[in-house]
């Protein structure tokens, strides 16, 4: 806690510290609630294993701010007008604390997902306007198919953990999908344009209001850089089209609810449509096979590898999300029509 309050220091922070507390259950970043006496902030520590790059996050948040939208909560800058501090206890950045809202973990309702859709449809609305060219990647190659099939190909070859054989049909299924790259590759040279994009579109990154559920902002701006539009989209149905959870033990609850996608969709075109071109609007759907594959194949080299990189609560589980990810796909790409 004495290393929180001494970054505190570095902000331009209005009124007394009353309080400092741990905030929240994220996985990467270790987040704190500050409470003054003229109100309360939220202060997280960037892990820099992930992150590695603090002058990339210092420039992508810096041109988002600049837009001075609504759609982000406002940060707060240091005493030298950076967004973030940097010492040798780490990399912080502080944003004012949002009151009477919430970040929802799950979607059970159709009003909520298209709340959603239409959080993020604003995000790509009003980034719609800045040069995506000038934004860094903040983790290099994050959504970058091509690359993930080069990993997997390693993984396969290499067989670490001694997990070829038993993960045969995962590899078999694996390659049967290997027509969607070059689909997406085929898109982007018809003209699906590069644009700035959230690249982590899951639920929890959105703030409701509480009692009415309605957007207030988008949050967990780090993973923010170039990218295309179908990538956010398809994140937003890998993460809330099914009901389960990746790690789901009893692959038959795995479903794509009936009226998920049009709500979903429905929402995010609300707010963005007349940002987007006729060739991105036509491919939304594609976007889900797209992010759901690469998801799919990426547990399945961490598994093949022996568990490096995802974190696992019992012995197979990415065994059991890399099933679940392959079904996931397999019920989308019999609904969808490209």
């Amino acid at each position: 806690m004495n290393i929180a309050l001494a970054a505190l220091k570095a902000f331009q922070l209005k009124g007394a510290i009353e309080k400092v507390a741990p905030f929240g259950s994220g996985h990467i970043n270790d987040t704190f609630k500050v409470e003054t006496d003229c109100g309360n902030y939220l202060l997280q520590k960037v892990n820099t294993k992930v992150f590695q790059n603090t002058q990339t996050l210092e420039n992508n948040l810096n041109l988002l701010q600049g837009l001075q939208s609504e759609v982000f909560a406002r940060h707060i800058t240091t005493e030298k007008g950076k967004c973030f501090y940097v010492d040798q206890s780490g990399c912080w950045k502080l944003q004012e604390f949002v009151v009477n809202a919430y970040g929802p973990t799950t979607a059970n309702n159709l009003t909520l997902v298209k709340e959603v859709g239409k959080g993020f449809g604003m995000f790509t609305k009003v980034t719609s306007v800045l040069d995506p060219t000038v934004f860094n990647e903040a983790i290099p190659n994050f959504h970058n198919l091509k690359w993930r099939l080069q990993q997997l190909d390693e993984a396969i070859e290499q067989n670490r953990a001694n997990r070829r054989e038993s993960s045969q049909h995962f590899i078999e299924q694996a390659n049967t999908f290997r027509w969607i790259a070059e689909h997406f590759n085929q898109l982007i040279r018809g003209g699906l344009p590069l644009r700035v994009c959230h690249n982590d579109t899951k639920i929890d990154n959105i703030l409701l209001t509480e009692g009415t559920d309605e957007f207030r902002h988008v949050i967990d701006l780090d993973t923010t850089g170039p990218g295309y539009v179908l990538s956010d989209f398809g994140d937003m149905m890998r993460t809330l089209l099914s009901p389960t959870k990746e790690a789901e033990l009893d692959e038959s609850k795995i479903e794509i609810r009936e009226g998920y996608l049009e709500a979903l969709k429905s929402g995010y075109l609300s707010s963005c449509a007349e940002s987007l071109l006729p060739l991105e609007i036509q491919n939304l759907e594609f976007g889900g096979l797209y992010m759901i594959y690469m998801q799919a194949i990426r547990f399945l080299a961490d598994y093949l590898n022996g568990d490096t990189y995802y974190k696992i609560s019992f012995a197979e589980e990415n065994y059991i999300r890399t099933r679940n990810q392959f079904r996931l796909l397999e019920l989308l790409n019999k609904q969808i029509e490209l």
